[in-house]
């Protein structure tokens, strides 16, 4: 149950966006407006707290005032809140609009092309895989994310999406497109994308406690891609619950298919079961796990063998590795275009 704090009283109620299982009792500021002034200055009413000369007011929660410093990255202390899943859909593998407010799409334009996947770290900031965006220029001009998107098939969704231009893509300066070794990349958008119930930052792994290995009793994968590799490419947000592998046991089952000589990174991570896995088109998303109430991205999909193919997992840059390269890169380019 979910606890909203109003300027003038207390409800408690259900939230739509997310189950009491999750939140654990989280108290959330908000402010009691009339319902079309909060929906013009940005805002997600929730339910009603006053009825004043038969005016009905909400609580409204408003979205953080967009940072003159190049955005709020998680783990700073800067951001209010990271990390919060959606309402689940309850049907497996589709997700429910909004449920994972921070996967994005990176499209290629003109004409709008599906690149990758990615997720929204920050509010200037997008990660993805480097081998994804390896290719475009370094001023990011011909691509841009598509934010809280749904249905990649219609552009009349029940939550609206909203396109950021990007404005710089920044691979790993130590990239190996041929080993896909350290396949990470920033997207810093042009403009700061405005944080909604369904377009919100995943939080990232700080610490040991929020390692792959620590969350993983409860992981997903998401994106758009094959469910096998037969089928097609899908058009609802797909969602994939996955083991995460022991370490020695992924290096096992890969150096069965690149022989014993495969060394497997320690930056890298390996998740997935039979019928269980990222395919082709998912590539550049997030691999999220939960912790308490709120939702860590462990690893960004990099490549796998097939798809979800019996011991044979699927191989993903770990996202604590390259924290610190993430905050020193932020920093260095918050006040650029």
């Amino acid at each position: 149950m979910l606890i909203f704090k109003c300027s003038t009283t207390i409800l408690v109620l259900l939230w739509n966006f997310a189950s009491a299982q999750e939140l654990d009792n989280d108290v959330f500021q908000c402010d009691c407006m009339e319902y079309w002034d909060c929906v013009g200055r940005g805002g997600q009413p929730f339910a009603y707290c006053e009825y004043t000369n038969a005016a009905e007011k909400v609580c409204c929660f408003l979205p953080p005032s967009p940072s003159s410093e190049g955005g709020l990255i998680p783990g700073r202390g800067k951001v209010a809140s990271c990390g919060r899943k959606g309402a689940d859909s309850g049907r497996d593998e589709e997700a429910e609009p909004g449920e994972w407010p921070w996967h994005v799409a990176i499209l290629e334009t003109p004409l709008d092309l599906y690149v990758c996947g990615g997720s929204l770290i920050d509010e200037f900031w997008v990660m993805t895989a480097a081998h994804c965006v390896d290719d475009y220029p370094s001023r990011g001009r011909s691509l841009k994310v598509r934010l809280g998107e749904y249905d990649v098939s219609s552009e009349s969704e029940p939550l609206p999406f909203e396109e950021v231009p990007c404005g710089r893509v920044l691979l790993h300066p130590a990239f190996d497109n041929e080993t896909l070794e350290n396949d990470v990349a920033l997207l810093r958008l042009e403009r700061p994308a405005k944080r909604r119930p369904h377009v919100d930052v995943v939080c990232l792994p700080e610490t040991e406690g929020q390692e792959a290995e620590t969350l993983a009793t409860e992981c997903y994968i998401t994106g758009w891609g094959r469910r096998t590799e037969a089928s097609n490419h899908s058009f609802i947000l797909k969602e994939v619950k996955v083991p995460i592998w022991e370490r020695e046991r992924c290096q096992v089952a890969l150096q069965s298919q690149f022989g014993d000589d495969y060394a497997l990174p320690t930056t890298s991570l390996c998740a997935g079961a039979e019928g269980r896995d990222a395919c082709d088109g998912d590539g550049g998303g997030p691999l999220v796990c939960r912790h308490k109430s709120r939702w860590y991205q462990v690893g960004v999909i990099s490549f796998g063998i097939g798809c979800g193919r019996r011991d044979t997992p699927g191989v993903y840059t770990r996202t604590r590795a390259y924290v610190p390269w993430i905050h020193d890169t932020v920093a260095e380019h918050a006040n650029q275009t």
